[in-house]
């Protein structure tokens, strides 16, 4: 698999030394690094994965709502970039599969046009521009808003309306750049099956995933990687679960999974299809729920990693939650209160998780 050799450790060595050696940004002041692409041309009539889903983040290119978002140019991800998650044979055919025009690959259904595989490459450069300049910077808190989403895209195959793996991209990038350890905390409803299996046999990644047991695409059971206990975290959540049956999982598995595995850097897949407006899921976590996650994840990063915390966007299905939501996000990052909720609290639901945590724990060896 990838990320193995003694070329890999010698170089990793050298640049880990490079690159926690920088220090903090040397006035102290919180900075978001932000990257946009909505892939307008990247469309299918009626398709929820959709242009529409961005469009309210299009006049933040000029006028960003918190004074500590900072927006970066990116270029296309190059072939090397791509290879760190993909196969060969994987990127090619992508390709081919674009160059026939408007059509489904897969039965999620994902779809690919014409402008498909470029919107895939800006949407995987974009994300790697944000990582690349907060480990230029040793620290630092940035978001990808970026379409086609990525988590469900494997080695081998595109999938889910995932067509290249984003955030698996920039995190390979960042192990092969320097650092030691790195982990991915995924919270949209659906597990990231993409994620974990470009990284099944990586030992410097970690993946946890919070997501709602029994959907699309039918994976990420407890005892699916019994070859990585402690590394590679599963954790079903049944339907109708709410923002505190969320709040309490998170605090009870991944607090202490990511204590334990001492990553250098956080990578976030951001979905914010928990959302209890959202016509795909059944989670019913509100947008106060995704602020509070974003202030622990914030934390988290702040005593484990220097700072460094990277969040791509994922799913996220209703336009005006996904707006509220990814906003609330972005409030904790650069330090504020406010954001909007349209939706409000939504539905006071609770499922009694403690069996699931006490199993959790015990397969992956967590302790209190």
């Amino acid at each position: 698999m990838i990320l193995t050799g003694e070329w890999f450790y010698s170089l990793s060595a050298y640049m880990r030394y490079t690159i926690l050696c920088k220090g903090m940004m040397k006035d102290n002041k919180v900075h978001v690094f932000w990257t946009y692409q909505d892939a307008p041309d990247h469309f299918s009539p009626g398709h929820p994965e959709s242009p529409d889903r961005l469009s309210v983040f299009k006049d933040w290119i000029t006028h960003s709502p918190y004074p500590a978002m900072e927006r970066l140019d990116y270029a296309p991800a190059r072939p090397g970039d791509l290879i760190l998650a993909h196969s060969q044979k994987m990127i090619e055919s992508l390709q081919a599969e674009c160059g026939q025009g408007v059509h489904e690959i897969e039965l999620a259904p994902t779809y690919v046009t014409a402008a498909s595989f470029q919107a895939a490459l800006g949407a995987a450069g974009a994300t790697l521009a944000v990582s690349r300049r907060i480990l230029a910077e040793g620290t630092g808190r940035g978001f990808a808003i970026v379409r086609p989403p990525g988590h469900h895209a494997t080695h081998e195959r595109s999938m889910g309306f995932c067509l290249f793996n984003n955030l698996a991209i920039a995190a390979a990038d960042a192990v092969i750049g320097g650092l030691s350890r790195v982990a991915i905390f995924d919270f949209d409803a659906h597990h990231g099956n993409g994620i974990e299996d470009v990284f099944w046999h990586t030992d410097q990644v970690g993946y946890c995933s919070i997501h709602e047991q029994g959907l699309y695409p039918g994976t990420g059971q407890v005892e699916a990687a019994p070859h990585a206990r402690g590394r590679l975290i599963n954790i079903p959540v049944p339907a109708f679960s709410g923002t505190k049956t969320f709040g309490q999982i998170f605090d009870q598995v991944a607090v202490p999974w990511l204590k334990a595995f001492q990553p250098e850097m956080l990578f976030i897949a951001a979905g914010y299809d928990a959302h209890f407006s959202d016509p795909l899921t059944s989670l019913t976590v509100n947008t106060q729920g995704f602020f509070t996650l974003t202030q622990k994840l914030i934390k988290l990063a702040d005593e484990l990693t220097e700072g460094r915390i990277l969040f791509a966007l994922e799913g996220g299905y209703d336009p005006l939650a996904l707006s509220d939501n990814l906003q609330a996000s972005l409030a904790a990052l650069s330090g504020e209160e406010d954001y909007p909720d349209h939706y409000g609290k939504g539905p006071n639901q609770f499922r009694p998780v403690a069996s699931l945590v006490e199993t959790i724990r015990k397969y992956h060896y967590l302790q209190e």
